[in-house]
């Protein structure tokens, strides 16, 4: 699959782009968020990945976004498996919830 510099230079703007939002204005708000505000975060960034997937679909076709899909839903069930190794350490040492944000 040959990638162009202009692909990559937007891709890498894209992705700026959102950790710029993210920490700007999610991450400057330091408080306990809501189960709605969570799930609206996390449809927010599924929304992405289906959309950027959607995207190489039209550009490089099936193969490469079935790939990425893959790819994508592998290291997301992975990350989601280290929440509950998150939840258990916070739960076992009793950490009060507004400080579990701010233990990393």
């Amino acid at each position: 699959m040959a990638v162009t510099s202009l692909v990559w230079a937007l891709t890498l703007v894209g992705l700026l782009g959102v950790l710029a939002v993210d920490l700007l204005f999610v991450a400057r708000r330091p408080h306990v968020p809501s189960m709605r505000e969570s799930a609206i975060w996390v449809g927010i960034y599924v929304a992405m990945a289906l959309l950027f997937g959607l995207g190489i679909w039209l550009v490089s076709g099936p193969r490469f976004a079935g790939e990425f899909y893959v790819g994508w839903l592998t290291e997301y069930s992975l990350s989601v498996d280290n929440l509950f190794v998150f939840v258990i350490i916070m739960g076992r040492f009793a950490v009060p919830r507004q400080y579990s944000r701010r233990c990393c």
